[in-house]
Order: structure tokens, then C-alpha cells, then sequence
């Protein structure tokens, strides 16, 4: 073998699987058919559960110094202001607010990290073909000087956008369907308006609607959508997007000194299955929606984090393949299908104009700036904290058939504050839930400890547990925060979400989830790439 893995594509989902399998030790190879990055930033926005998944790798902290919050998401009619969601006041998370960064930034940060590694991507390089057998992955390569080769690797990742070559070589169909509405783009300066820097401004009027996204220093994003006509394909101009504003946005806005200009038509589509053997597909080559919502970047990363782990297990010779390759599809198809399905109705609310369309968005809003619950419900929906995998085989090893809510198995991760014995100084859980390993959390009293002398002592290599009594969390906040009324434990994935929990001394559900996914075959042989 050359490489454990060779991935095909280093957009964010590829850059962000080959960080994760690299932080397990795998071998990888990425390729990317480009010989320079995108110079172009389809993706502005980074959510709650990505930036949760970059703790993880190591590298929030660079997202947050660069990055700009986002404060709020303002809608409006004409010359009126209809409400704000102020955003962040609903999210339960680690990060509880979203970031607006150039794909462009989150991209080269991303290649930081992953030459940091000892991984750098192969760019000119596209991947033609590929055939598989029981042991591993043939993949041709071509160069952009046209010259061929061969990778052989034990798997091969798809994350090669709309148009992958790996989802057609398993053999997947893109379903769904193109919207016939041909949409405008532009990354352009905007003086006067009275923008908000850390605003998202959604504005219509007229039958008509604009959305505006700040997102370097002084440099906003416009969506529009054209009015139908015999040449709605034809190139957009600075022209044509001042008069969309002039018609739809506030007055006094006007716009200048174009960088990028385009026209598109929204695709909504899904994959029909992620997998065929040892080859998968994520990312755009999975799932491509309306950016309405700004999901499509952050529901990848997020495919990029469920499978990296999974995959280095079976690489290592941990748990049972079946069970571990099976529940990517099982658990991050789902989630893809709700964001295809939410963005959509978002989209549609937003840019289909006419008289009583305008008429019932007013009144919606209207109604949406007074409901608090139903402005978090929103906030929570585009964070992708709330995302449950209530299916697939890893969720049946916990809690089979119960409908799980935050905090139990299938749920994300909870954040809490527990309190250093040693120092009596508070601390922030979720660092100590972001590494390599599963996360054991321990909620013992004062009078005994949790017996774990069930759970196969081979296991505890790749377990962290953390123990939880009356000097660590003296109010039970963690203990409360994850439903547990007396003793108990809470077993957490590499990817923060709940694995498996019990009450007491039982540990029957954790022997059985340690068994069949971290356990190592004793009979296993590693089969390192020479």
C-alpha cells in the first residue's frame, strides 16, 4: 500500500478528514485536480458544531482571532426594519455564536494544520478512475501535464464536489432537482446603508430580495435572485446588482469596486448512498443545498469528523468494521437529508416574491421578533448542535428505541463548568472532551466509586476518564446537565457525541459499546503501508 487513505479533494471537507485521520496516526494522501486554491469564497460562515469540531483539531483558537462574529440577523421590507435575531442567545455550546470567514481563510488554515502533520496537498492531480478489492483501492491518477499513475491505497474518501468522480464510481445517484431560478452573486464594497459590520441584513421589497453577509474588512457578499427572462444566464454586472438593491434593500446604499461577480442556479441534491466498500463519498460529493443558512461547508466538516475517527478505528483493527463503517451513512445521511430539506424552505421563504408573499414574510417576522422560543428554535436548527443520530448501529449499542433529547446517546456533547480540586479554579469540560479517545465522564459520591472492572481492561488505551465527586462538581451541574440523578456515567465519541451512559455500577452497555468499537482483535496484524 502506499498510503492508508487516499483522499480526493482538499476543499474544507478534505482538508478537515485528512486532519482527523492524521490525529489518529493514519497515513493519507490528498489530491485536488486544481493547481491553486480557490481564490473565490463560496462559504462565509462557520457554525456552533464546527467550531466545536475545531477544538478538536486544535485549532479554534485561530478561527476566533481572525474570524467575525456574527451579533445578529436583521430583516426588513423596503425602508422598514421588520425585527433581529440576535444570535447566540439560544445556542448551547461551547461556542454559542457562529463566525463569518472566507472559505478562502478557512481553507489555508486548514492546510496549516495539516502540514503541521506532515501533510501537504497534491495539487494538478485529479483522479480518473478507480476499482477495488478485498484488500485495498486502485486508484489512475492524471496530472495536468496529462501524465498517469497509479495509487493504491486501503480506501479511498470522495470529497470531489457536485461533479465526484468517486459517487460515480460507487455508483450513487445524485437525486433531487435543480431550482430554475437563476440567482446573482457579488463580492463587492458597500458605502452608506448603515450596515452593521457583524450583521446578516435579509431585505425585501418590491417582489424582490436581497441578502447581504459581511464577511473581510469592508467587503460584503450580495444574493439576489433575477427576474425571469429570455437571457437570465447571461453574466451579472455591478449594474444589475445596484438595481436590485436600489429596488429591494433600504435607500442610500450604493455599491463599488467589485471582486468576484456571478450567476448560478441553486441544486438540491442527495447522494443515494455514501458508501460502497472501501470507498465513500462526503462533503458536496454527498450533499449540495441552497445557502441559505450558510450549512453546506459546516454539514461536510462535520461528515469529515464522524468518518475520520470510525476510519481510523477499523485501520487500527478496533472494534467491528461493519458496525463503525456502516454508521457513517447511517447516522450523517439523515442529517444531510433535514439541512437539504431546511435550507430549501428557507430559500423559498426568502426569495419567492409577489404581493401576498411579501405580505405573509411581514407578518412572520413580525411575529418571530417577539417569540424568544421560536428565535432560539432557529438558531439551534442552523448550529447543527441539535442534530441527533437517533439510527444506526452505534446508537442501537446505547439506548434502543428511545427517542433520545440533549444529553443522551445520539445527542452532541454538553459544555459545563467543573472546578479543579487542585487549584479550586473553574474550567471549561469541552477542552477536556475534544481529543483522539473516547471520553469517559464518572459521577461518583462521596461513599464509593463506579466498579469499571467490567469494560476490557485492553480498551482503556483509547478511553480518557474523567472522575466527577463533590470537590470537582460540587452543585452536580455536569452530573444534572446529563440527566443523571444519583451516581452514573456518560461515555462520549471522538466526534463529541454521546456514545453510551448508565446509572451506578452498571456497565453492561458500556462492555457491550467498548466491545464492538474500541476493543482491538486480538488477531489483528497490522498491515502498515511500506
Amino acid at each position: 500500500m502506499d498510503q492508508d487513505v487516499l483522499i480526493v479533494g482538499a476543499g474544507p471537507t478534505g482538508l478537515a478528514l485528512a486532519i482527523t485521520l492524521r490525529r489518529f496516526g493514519v497515513s493519507v494522501r490528498i489530491i485536488d485536480k486544481l493547481t491553486e486554491p480557490a481564490a473565490v469564497s463560496k462559504a462565509l460562515v462557520i457554525w456552533s458544531a464546527t467550531l466545536e469540531a475545531l477544538q478538536g483539531m486544535g485549532i479554534v483558537d485561530r478561527f476566533l482571532a481572525t474570524g467575525r462574529q456574527m451579533h445578529a440577523v436583521r430583516v426588513g421590507d423596503g425602508h422598514r426594519e421588520l425585527g433581529q435575531i440576535v444570535v447566540g442567545d439560544g445556542i448551547d455550546s461551547a461556542f454559542p455564536f457562529p463566525i463569518l470567514l472566507s472559505q478562502a481563510g478557512t481553507e489555508r488554515k486548514l492546510r496549516e494544520r495539516l502540514a503541521e502533520l506532515g501533510v501537504t496537498v497534491e495539487r494538478g492531480i485529479e483522479l480518473t478512475s478507480v476499482t477495488q478489492d478485498e484488500a485495498g483501492v486502485t486508484g489512475i491518477l492524471r496530472s495536468t501535464d496529462g501524465v498517469e499513475s497509479t495509487s493504491r491505497t486501503r480506501y479511498v474518501l470522495g470529497c470531489d464536489g457536485a461533479r465526484s468522480v468517486v459517487r460515480h464510481a460507487i455508483g450513487a445517484e445524485f437525486e433531487g432537482l435543480t431550482e430554475p431560478q437563476t440567482f446573482l452573486l457579488g463580492d463587492v464594497k458597500i458605502d452608506g446603508g448603515d450596515l452593521d459590520d457583524r450583521s446578516l441584513y435579509i431585505w425585501w421589497h418590491d417582489g424582490g430580495t436581497v441578502a447581504l453577509f459581511p464577511f473581510e474588512e469592508g467587503v460584503w457578499r450580495i444574493f439576489t435572485m433575477r427576474d425571469s427572462g429570455p437571457s437570465s444566464d447571461e453574466p451579472t454586472s455591478l449594474a444589475e446588482l445596484q438595481e436590485k438593491m436600489d429596488r429591494h434593500f433600504r435607500p442610500g446604499a450604493t455599491l463599488r469596486d467589485p471582486t468576484w461577480l456571478s450567476v448560478f442556479h441553486i441544486n438540491e441534491r442527495l447522494a443515494s448512498h455514501y458508501r460502497k466498500g472501501r470507498c465513500f463519498v462526503a462533503g458536496d460529493a454527498a450533499h449540495i443545498h441552497s445557502p441559505a443558512g450558510g450549512q453546506g461547508m459546516n454539514t461536510g466538516i462535520q461528515d469529515a469528523v464522524n468518518l475520520g475517527w470510525k476510519l481510523a478505528y477499523v485501520i487500527q483493527g478496533r472494534g467491528d468494521p461493519d458496525v463503525l463503517l456502516d454508521s457513517y451513512e447511517a447516522e450523517r445521511r439523515p442529517a444531510a437529508r433535514a439541512v437539504v430539506d431546511e435550507s430549501t424552505q428557507r430559500q423559498h421563504m426568502a426569495f419567492r416574491g409577489g404581493l401576498l408573499i411579501d405580505t405573509v414574510r411581514d407578518l412572520a417576522m413580525t411575529v418571530v421578533g417577539k417569540l424568544p422560543a421560536v428565535q432560539k428554535m432557529i438558531q439551534v436548527q442552523l448550529s447543527e448542535t441539535s442534530i441527533t443520530y437517533h439510527d444506526g448501529p452505534l446508537v442501537a449499542l446505547g439506548e434502543p428505541g428511545r427517542r433520545p433529547k440533549r444529553g443522551d446517546v445520539g445527542t452532541r456533547a454538553l459544555d459545563a463548568t467543573w472546578t479543579d480540586a487542585a487549584t479550586g479554579e473553574s474550567r471549561s469540560l469541552w477542552p477536556s472532551i475534544s481529543g483522539e479517545r473516547h471520553s469517559l465522564l464518572v459521577f461518583e459520591d462521596d461513599g464509593g466509586t463506579i466498579d469499571l472492572s467490567g469494560v476490557p481492561e485492553a480498551a482503556t488505551s483509547a478511553i480518557d476518564v474523567l472522575r466527577f465527586d463533590a470537590a470537582t462538581d460540587p452543585d452536580q451541574a455536569i452530573r444534572k446537565r446529563y440527566h443523571l440523578s444519583g451516581p452514573g456515567w456518560v461515555l462520549i465519541r471522538p466526534d463529541q457525541v454521546i456514545a453510551a451512559r448508565g446509572e451506578g455500577n452498571d456497565v453492561a452497555v458500556l462492555a457491550r459499546y467498548v466491545d464492538r468499537v474500541i476493543s482491538v482483535d486480538p488477531g489483528f496484524a497490522s498491515a502498515a503501508p511500506s
